[in-house]
């Protein structure tokens, strides 16, 4: 498989081009989980796989989080994630125990370990189960308990507590985000083999992002590439509870696998009938810039490169990644105040009328999800 095809499969897949019929919370579930460190650029990220017809505004996705139908955390590599309630219990017994290794040298430097360990997270639950609570609230409850935790310190005494199923996303107070007792947020469940979860991880991983391939899992999932190979074998066992239509193609000489079921869903839901179709040419997509379709894979992610450009895309400012047919164009920034909003273009190249179309009806979705009016800033090409 080239590049162009597996573009335009991964499109399609994941519902940037035929978006699924799924409400946000639905989305995060499809995804299992879904990184979210650039908050409201990640809700846009949500809102943009939900058909137009039924697509959430921020306020609404807003909502959903204050709800609990969509939680954030620190899991996986970690960073923050989107989960869904009905996974964020296995998701977050099978991520914890990586995360606390690579996290040990950062315990033991700000002193989060041991009994000081245990007090805060007593603490942190003592406060939680008085209602959600600020990080200021949080910290006072720290401090209050003997516990005077300030800068980083206090933020790895939060990801324990969210590691170890104390603590996780609350609603927020005014613009100020909470936690709340993980009990409170996420229904109770049995404990899993690690392997069967592992699997599972694997299995809905190939599902939601295909083609992949066993590196890619590994850099997304934070697991090792001997974990990551030995969960794809027990996601396609013919005897196992999985996908049963998992199919394997090559790029560049490495296999990669993907769900053929999801991938005729994906074509059933267009309307061109064209089984590789992922849109029209010129395309453009306004993509946060941690978006599924960048971070769900290792680099040097060739597949996002424009002609004649071999280094890898690196973060740069404005931030988040701009695209025509799932190649990066541009960067481009969403400024947002009060009642107005400024977007921010910086093309890399000069775009075609049809691209320049489908530039500015992807700027009025983000319009429409921001809920403000929206003044565009466009710069001259850099190239």
């Amino acid at each position: 498989m080239d590049l162009a095809a597996l573009r335009r499969l991964r499109l399609r897949v994941q519902g940037l081009r035929h978006p699924f019929d799924a409400s946000a919370p639905e989305v995060v579930r499809r995804f299992v989980a879904v990184q979210s460190q650039e908050f409201l650029p990640a809700q846009w990220g949500l809102a943009a796989r939900v058909p137009e017809d039924g697509r959430p505004d921020a306020a609404s996705v807003a909502a959903a989080l204050d709800r609990g139908d969509i939680l954030r955390t620190h899991v996986l590599r970690p960073t923050w994630h989107f989960l869904h309630p009905a996974d964020a219990r296995w998701v977050m017994e099978l991520s914890a125990e990586r995360v606390h290794r690579a996290n040990g040298t950062m315990y033991r430097r700000t002193g989060v370990e041991g009994e000081t360990a245990t007090r805060a997270l007593d603490l942190v639950a003592g406060s939680l189960a008085g209602g959600h609570r600020t990080r200021a609230e949080l910290s006072s409850a720290l401090e209050a308990g003997g516990l005077p935790f300030a800068g980083l310190a206090f933020g790895y005494v939060l990801m324990l507590a969210e590691l170890e199923r104390v603590a996780i996303s609350g609603a927020n107070v005014g613009k100020q985000r909470t936690y709340a007792a993980f009990d409170e947020r996420v229904p109770a469940a049995a404990v899993r083999p690690r392997d069967e979860a592992l699997a599972e991880l694997a299995a809905r991983f190939i599902a939601s992002r295909g083609p992949v391939s066993a590196r890619d899992f590994s850099v997304w999932s934070g697991f090792t590439l001997r974990d990551a190979r030995k969960a794809f074998t027990d996601a396609v066992e013919p005897a196992g509870t999985h996908g049963s239509r998992i199919e394997q193609v090559d790029v560049d000489g490495e296999p990669h696998l993907f769900d053929a079921e999801v991938a005729d869903a994906a074509s059933a839901r267009s309307n061109d009938g064209e089984p590789d179709a992922a849109g029209p040419r010129g395309t453009v997509d306004l993509l946060q810039a941690y978006d599924e379709y960048i971070m769900g894979y290792a680099a040097p992610r060739a597949y996002l490169q424009p002609p004649g450009r071999a280094d890898p895309v690196q973060p740069e400012f404005p931030l988040h990644a701009m695209m025509v047919d799932g190649v990066m164009c541009g960067r481009w920034a969403p400024v947002v105040q009060a009642k107005r909003a400024t977007v921010r273009i910086v093309p890399w190249r000069s775009f075609s009328r049809a691209e320049e179309r489908s530039l500015a009806a992807s700027v009025t979705q983000v319009e429409r999800f921001l809920g403000v009016p929206v003044t565009v800033e466009c710069e001259a090409p850099t190239a």
